[in-house]
């Protein structure tokens, strides 16, 4: 789009800020992202968040069928135009292209695990403000995706793809699911309205099943209570946060071999992995 402002302007459409309406206008990247999630005809894909549909439509045109989810109804105009012959609602002959559901809503309460095979991917580009929300969702999903690509914050996307040392909750959570990489940078020039920072291609190639085997439920609960005292050592919050004994923690950091002045972000997911095993007894019966 060699003039987004006129191209809106047709359409008496103004961003809402709000809503984090960032439009991505470089179409160099819009490619990029479509061919990170190597996207063939015979996929489903989710897109979440369609915009001013750009990126559908360069989905669209490899022939997968398309599932457009978005919460702004202002839109419709701009995607039933951008579409055309793709959008089903709008093109119903037997022979036609129509390969585009488009259903507005909001993402994080639309069940659409049902809508999707098994190994559907997912390709975005999602509002910063909800990005740790998705992520998580989609990662947790029971119908879960084989490939997410997103275009997010650059400084998120560093922090889910760190190693142990700069570990976060997010980042363990999106690699215990997933091999997380960045596919590129985006600056923040190539948006309308242009965001106060820039972004960057986030990859994830998830895995068939979990890395490590593990209740989720408890396994996260042991993560969240840690880094409840991201600062401190592991010691003193695992003593405050789960209610165990100097002789109890003395055990567990012995038989997992974890210094007990290490702090959270430091460990790597195998360490986790094997204070985990050793609380599991007690995280199962604190459940």
């Amino acid at each position: 789009m060699n003039d987004i402002k006129e191209f809106l302007k047709q359409y008496k459409f103004k961003p809402n800020d709000l809503l984090g309406q960032n439009f991505l206008i470089n179409e160099l990247i819009l490619e990029q992202i479509v061919s990170a999630a190597e996207v063939s005809p015979v996929d489903d894909v989710l897109e979440i968040g369609s915009g001013i549909g750009n990126l559908t439509k360069l989905l669209a045109e490899t022939g997968a069928n398309v599932l457009a989810v978005e919460k702004d109804e202002r839109y419709f105009p701009i995607l039933k135009d951008q579409l055309g012959e793709h959008l089903q609602t709008h093109t119903k002959t037997p022979k036609s292209k129509a390969n585009v559901k488009l259903v507005f809503a909001d993402i994080t309460r639309f069940n659409f695990q049902e809508e999707l095979k098994s190994g559907y991917k997912v390709v975005a580009n999602i509002p910063y403000y909800i990005t740790g929300k998705i992520i998580e969702m989609l990662v947790t999903a029971k119908n879960r995706p084989s490939k997410i690509v997103l275009l997010i914050q650059k400084e998120v996307a560093e922090r889910i793809t760190a190693k142990a040392g700069d570990l976060s909750i997010l980042a363990i959570s999106v690699q215990l699911f997933s091999n997380p990489r960045i596919a590129g940078l985006v600056s923040k020039s190539d948006f309308y309205p242009s965001p106060k920072v820039d972004s960057a291609i986030l990859v994830l190639d998830m895995l068939e099943k979990p890395r490590i085997d593990v209740s989720e439920k408890e396994f996260f609960r042991l993560v969240k209570a840690t880094f409840a005292g991201k600062r401190k050592q592991i010691h003193n919050t695992l003593k405050n946060n789960l209610g165990l004994s100097e002789a109890e923690l003395a055990e567990v950091f012995k038989a997992s071999l974890i210094d007990s002045k290490a702090r959270p972000q430091e460990l790597s997911l195998e360490q986790w992995f094997k204070m985990y095993q050793k609380l599991q007894p007690f995280l199962a019966k604190a459940s």
